[in-house]
């Protein structure tokens, strides 16, 4: 009897659970981990077997290049590439340029296989990456085969080095165009272009080359050059000259019928050559020297006003001579001038003629003034003054006396002008007939001390025609001693040393009027006399000279002084006793009953001890 099944009836259907889904994921991914690890366990053991077969030996399917380098060791690697790559060395660079052809042999700059990089290479294939990676690149490499590109080496600072000595000795500097002067012309000195080799672009072409394994023998490359023009070339230079030459040309300058002329070779002088702001090359005129050019026509130009003069006939007065205008250059306006003229000439051909320009100075006084004035004037009061002189060796015989009184004659002295003595006279030269006279040197008188010695009697002669016609008097120094021939206190010495010092003799005419001032040259009872004459307008003018107050008297002595310079029996007196003194005198000048010019003149007078010589030669 087969019994049936009992059934719990505590359980039924719908108190079962069923399975998650959670669950069969993650039993899953236990089994495929379990299985992996299985096949990688497989593999790596496989991979292991793999490497110990081939341990220190290049794997199966490798080449480098066209060598077979599949299970060979290192040593046998580089055995079969030396064999294969052994003629790298073998070859040459050629580098050309206008017609230089240079030459480097590879071996200089040591253009090899690289044999060690390539064993390492070779060496270096199935064996990077993870476990899973080596086994199918191994198993590719064996299928398919893996190819190392051959390896060249080489000093590449070398080949730089030399490539750029050979571009350096290609270098040829620019010269630039030179312009010499001379006294007729300017001349062109070629310039000459240079050049220059640049290395960056072959440089870069030959180690493109020489890398390659399957580079030439020889490997030929041209070197470019590039021409260097000079800074001035000479088409800047033969422009240049054409300006200058344009510009140095004569130029004439103008007064009137008068012309002067600038040579072209001083204007050429003047010019010099350089680069403009915009690089162009061109003439540069020193206009600085201009003026200078101009000196000769200054000089010639120049021309001091005159005043009008008069015409006598005795004592009277008969005629006006014309005043004339006085003229200078005016250099600055001048130059000016040429210079605008040389400026155009730069560009283009242009007038050659400057007309000067001139300063004109109008006389003190002038023709119409002075003929206004003639008939009215006379001799003045009081203005006349005489000096009395021996003639002597201490005066050149009078002519040391006479040629300044003979200057002065004439001469018209303005309203507001001053006389000066050394103005009003002439060159005081021997050519004038001056000659050597009498001078007091070092308080000694000498008698034929200085050139003009003895002048001062005619300064002082016109100092006391001036001064009691009631001029406006001015500078005035008395002599060394006291002379007694000139009014004591009034006298007026003048003089120029060889130091440099100069004491002149000067007043004012400070009338409304001119003032003619005539000189006399007279000789009467062996004597000699100089004679001054104020002619002007009278303005009721009165000059009173007050006695002269002395004081300080020094008498002087008298010695005798035996030499034998003199025959016996014979003397020569060379210097008289004069006592020291000082001296004042009061001068005082009235108009219209007042006061114009009071004036004090002090005199300090040196005493001076007399000297005879006695012979006794």
């Amino acid at each position: 009897m087969i019994a049936e099944p009992q059934t719990d009836p505590a359980v039924d259907e719908a108190s079962v659970s069923p399975v998650h889904p959670h669950r069969i994921r993650t039993r899953f991914l236990i089994a495929f981990v379990i299985g992996l690890l299985a096949v990688l366990g497989i593999g790596v053991g496989a991979l292991y077997a793999y490497d110990q077969q081939h341990l220190g030996r290049i794997l199966p399917g490798v080449h480098i290049g066209q060598v077979n380098v599949s299970g060979l060791t290192p040593a046998e690697v580089t055995a079969r590439l030396q064999e294969a790559f052994g003629s790298f060395g073998k070859g040459q660079v050629v580098v050309s340029a206008d017609g230089l052809r240079a030459t480097l042999p590879y071996e200089a700059f040591h253009r090899e296989a690289d044999i060690d990089a390539m064993v390492e290479g070779a060496m270096s294939v199935g064996r990077a990456g993870s476990p899973v990676e080596r086994v199918i690149a191994n198993a590719r490499t064996a299928v398919r085969g893996v190819v190392i590109e051959p390896r060249i080496r080489l000093d590449e600072s070398y080949l730089n080095a030399w490539i750029t000595n050979v571009a350096a000795a290609q270098h040829v500097s620019p010269l630039d165009a030179q312009i010499a002067a001379s006294k007729t012309a300017f001349a062109v000195k070629d310039g000459v272009t240079g050049r220059q080799a640049d290395p960056t672009a072959i440089l870069a072409s030959l180690g493109a080359q020489l890398a390659r394994i399957d580079a030439p023998a020889e490997i030929d490359v041209d070197l470019p050059l590039i021409d260097l023009e000079p800074t001035n070339t000479t088409a800047e230079a033969a422009a240049a000259v054409t300006a200058a030459n344009r510009i140095a040309q004569d130029i004439t300058i103008h007064d009137r019928d008068d012309h002067w002329t600038i040579k072209a070779a001083t204007i050429r002088s003047w010019i010099k050559f350089g680069p403009t702001a915009d690089g162009a090359y061109e003439p540069v005129l020193d206009a600085t020297k201009i003026p200078k050019a101009l000196n000769s026509v200054a000089a010639a130009v120049s021309r001091s006003p005159r005043n009008a003069s008069f015409k006598f006939s005795g004592s009277k007065i008969v005629g006006v001579i014309p005043s004339a205008n006085g003229r200078t250059l005016d250099k600055k306006a001048t130059a000016a001038a040429v210079g605008a003229i040389l400026t155009a000439r730069t560009t283009s051909a242009t007038s050659s003629d400057v007309t000067a320009v001139l300063t004109v100075t109008p006389p003190a006084l002038s023709t119409a003034e002075a003929q206004a004035a003639a008939p009215k004037m006379r001799a003045l009061p009081g203005g006349t003054w005489t000096t009395y002189f021996f003639i002597t060796e201490r005066n050149h015989f009078g002519a040391n006396i006479w040629i300044p009184a003979l200057d002065i004659d004439g001469t018209v002295v303005a309203p507001g002008e001053t006389f000066d003595w050394w103005k009003a006279v002439g060159p005081i030269s021997r050519a004038r007939g001056y000659g050597d006279g009498g001078a007091i040197i070092n308080g000694k008188t000498e008698p034929q001390g200085a050139l003009a010695g003895g002048i001062c009697s005619c300064s002082t002669t016109l100092f006391n025609a001036a001064l009691r016609a009631g001029m406006d008097m001015g500078a005035r120094r008395n002599h060394y001693y006291y002379i007694d021939r000139y009014p004591i206190g009034l006298d007026a010495t003048v003089f120029k040393s060889s130091s440099g010092s100069t004491q002149t003799m000067s007043w004012t005419n400070d009338t409304k009027y001119p003032v003619v001032v005539r000189g006399y040259k007279i000789r009467a009872n062996g004597k000699g006399y100089v004679k001054f004459v104020l002619y002007g307008v009278p303005s009721n003018r009165k000059v009173v000279i007050g006695n002269p107050t002395i004081r300080n008297i020094r008498p002087a002595s008298d010695t005798v002084i035996h030499t034998p310079s003199l025959r016996a029996g014979t003397s020569k007196r060379v210097e008289f006793p004069v006592d020291g003194k000082d001296v004042w005198r009061t001068v005082t000048v009235y108009q219209n009953g007042k006061i114009i010019h009071q004036t004090t003149y002090y005199s300090h007078y040196s005493r001076v001890t007399g000297v005879t010589l006695v012979g006794t030669g």
